[in-house]
């Protein structure tokens, strides 16, 4: 209980300044006998209470060491103990160690301790620490994709819808029309009607294209016409009233008619003059396939070509523009009606330029 400092002379925890702490001093003098005026009732103590007096036991601030190596030298028994030294040269030879075990990998993470601390230091410590940061989540990223790789199943092919297969025995389902009924085309007897323009030749055999009948108009007069002599008496003409021309684009030639047995090529036909004015014809139907070949043109007109079975349906319909000057086109028609059925055509102008002859003309048919 001797070593204890009498009570108010020692200060814990220390006051934080901001230089370093200032050398332990002695007092100033011995301390005055007389009664102190800083504190009420000092005289009234005792002078002497029993405590040591001694100066050097009283210093002004706390002297214990701060620093926790030299606490630590304190504990192992001072600075020049054979122990604390060997437990600060094992602890930097373990920090060297590790610094070279890390200078591969990372390169250095911060600069010595001798180094000057700088901001450029700072920023290259910051920066390679982020380039650290970024490379294990960009590994780390790869190693997940690869995992969820390997763990999700293989996408089955793509793979179109086809039709549905008719089981054995039974027919397959038809495609239908917008009407109900299944088209012409997949239903063998059915009701055909189609027509396609087809460029026209300088030279066309009614012969040829005709092998079941063919009808040419002209040649002898507006009121003449010359068909197949062994013809199927298939096409129809109601007649009408007509003019002759001799303009076709094409010659027209047979072997096989009549009352004109042969012809090498002529370009004659009939016409109609004026808006309105029209041509019709007829082609019997037996319930077979049949071809029509029809052999038409316009004089300074618009005109259009109607297509309609007797037994009902849709009409086809084509259109020629307006146009001044002479133009004949080729029609092929395909067609099947039931016997006592009939083709209708009607090749009619829509318009006309003003001339004189403007109108609609008509040469010839075939059926094959």
């Amino acid at each position: 209980m001797g070593d204890l400092e009498p009570p108010g002379t020692a200060v814990w925890p220390p006051p934080r300044t901001s230089g370093p702490p200032a050398p332990d001093r002695p007092a100033a003098g011995p301390p005055s006998a007389g009664p102190s005026s800083s504190r009420p009732g000092a005289a009234d103590e005792p002078a002497d209470s029993g405590l040591p007096h001694d100066p050097e036991a009283r210093p002004g601030r706390h002297s214990a060491r701060e620093s926790l190596p030299a606490r630590l030298a304190d504990l192992t028994g001072g600075p020049a103990s054979k122990t604390g030294a060997r437990l600060r040269a094992l602890a930097h030879a373990a920090k060297s160690r590790l610094g070279r075990t890390l200078a591969p990998i990372a390169g250095p993470m911060r600069p010595s301790p001798d180094a000057p601390a700088t901001r450029v230091a700072a920023a290259r410590a910051r920066r390679r620490r982020r380039r650290v940061v970024l490379a294990a989540v960009a590994v780390t990223g790869l190693v997940a994709a690869l995992a969820y790789t390997a763990r999700s199943p293989v996408p089955l092919p793509l793979t179109r819808e086809t039709a549905p297969v008719a089981a054995p025995g039974k027919e397959a389902p038809t495609e239908q029309s917008p009407s109900g009924q299944a088209p012409s085309e997949q239903a063998p007897g059915g009701p055909l009607l189609d027509v396609d323009l087809a460029p026209l030749p300088g030279t066309s055999s009614l012969t040829a294209l005709g092998t079941r009948d063919w009808r040419h108009w002209g040649g002898d007069g507006a009121d003449s016409f010359h068909r197949k002599a062994s013809g199927t008496g298939e096409i129809q003409d109601p007649g009408g009233e007509r003019l002759e021309h001799n303009a076709g684009a094409g010659d027209l030639q047979w072997t096989d008619g009549t009352p004109t047995a042969r012809q090498e090529g002529t370009r004659a036909g009939v016409f109609q003059r004026g808006a309105g004015k029209s041509f019709t014809l007829g082609v019997a139907g037996n319930g077979d396939a049949r071809t029509v070949r029809l052999f038409v043109g316009t004089f300074s007109a618009g005109a259009r070509l109607d297509l309609s079975l007797s037994s009902g349906g849709d009409p086809v319909v084509r259109e020629v523009a307006l146009a001044a000057g002479d133009r004949f086109y080729q029609y092929v028609v395909r067609f099947r009606a039931a016997p006592g059925e009939r083709l209708l055509i009607r090749w009619q102008a829509l318009t006309v330029t003003g001339g004189q002859n403007d109108g609609v003309a008509l040469q010839a048919i075939t059926v094959s």
